[in-house]
């Protein structure tokens, strides 16, 4: 069981009357936290009873990265409440994705209604300690829940308030939802065009486009040529050349999302050479991190060749 007792750089566990009110002032100029999130969009999901209590995570998170749990608290009854514990509770699936000892949080409160936030590896809970509300109270607490580097498939998660009256708990059950671990994706696609396009002679060249379409950085990749018998004396600068398999491979170093990058194979057609199917292909041969698509990973262009003096692309 992990009790977070002191603050992690820029996360408040529990604040000063002094400094509790400088986050709020910040928290409402958006210079401090997170924005609250008021209701489900593409990349949120929120469970509860809007205006009274509220759980807001992310439908997907990058493995190694933290999701970020929106809580937000409005006494509404009309009444005084001494503690308002809120207690998360996740499936079993959790355990190879999650360390849940390992969280943190931060909350702009001002009148020190969150004591703490608590996570519990062994039982797999959260449980988030509100204090002391008057009637119309408010209060906000993010936390931050960090997923291992081999995180992958879904974390299901249950949540309920217990409201502590003078008179007895009242418990709301805010739902269930569920947070999916996404390895990120660089979906790399290649193009490649030739020339000459009228006849030429002896010479073709083929440059092959690669573009990252995203969504993640592309850190390593590389590409290959293959060219047919017919072609000789190749030339790809920048790449490795093997004349045996007829290939060169090239490397394309990171690339960004929304980047291109361009490399080109220079071939000579071979004396007495007579064909109307000299097909080059350029391939990404691998790349980091996954490519989600293998349909766009190929391209081809094909030349003619008369006698290996004229040919065209």
């Amino acid at each position: 069981m992990s009790s977070t007792t002191s603050a992690a750089p820029g996360r408040t566990r529990r604040t000063s009357t002094v400094v509790g009110v400088l986050l709020a002032l910040l928290a409402a100029a958006g210079l401090a936290g997170p924005a609250p999130a008021a209701a489900d969009d593409a990349t949120t999901i929120t469970i509860g009873q809007p205006g009274h209590i509220t759980l807001t995570a992310p439908r997907t998170v990058n493995p190694g990265a933290e999701a970020l749990l929106d809580l937000t608290y409005t006494n509404t009854s009309g009444r005084a409440v001494g503690s308002a514990p809120l207690t998360i509770t996740l499936a079993p699936e959790a355990d190879s994705s999650l360390n849940v000892g390992g969280l943190s949080w931060w909350s702009p409160d001002v009148e020190g209604h969150t004591q703490g936030v608590t996570g519990d590896n062994a039982t797999r809970t959260i449980t988030v300690d509100w204090r002391s509300f008057d009637p119309g109270d408010t209060n906000r607490t993010v936390v931050y829940l960090p997923f291992k580097d081999t995180a992958s498939g879904s974390v299901p998660l249950h949540a309920t308030l217990t409201e502590n009256f003078d008179d007895g708990p009242v418990t709301t059950d805010l739902g269930d939802l569920t947070i999916n671990a996404i390895p990120p994706a660089a979906d790399l696609a290649v193009s490649l065009d030739a020339s000459p396009k009228n006849l030429g002679v002896l010479y073709a060249t083929f440059t092959a486009t690669v573009t990252n379409q995203g969504p993640a950085t592309a850190t390593a990749a590389r590409l290959r040529f293959t060219y047919p018998k017919g072609f000789a004396q190749p030339s790809a600068p920048g790449c490795a050349v093997n004349t045996s398999a007829r290939t060169a491979t090239c490397d394309l170093g990171a690339l960004p999302a929304g980047g291109s990058v361009t490399r080109s194979l220079g071939l000579h057609t071979q004396l007495l050479t007579i064909s109307n199917h000299l097909t080059v292909t350029a391939a990404r041969l691998d790349s980091t991190p996954a490519d989600p698509r293998s349909s766009n990973d190929t391209a081809s262009a094909t030349c003619s060749a008369i006698t290996g003096l004229l040919v065209r692309c």
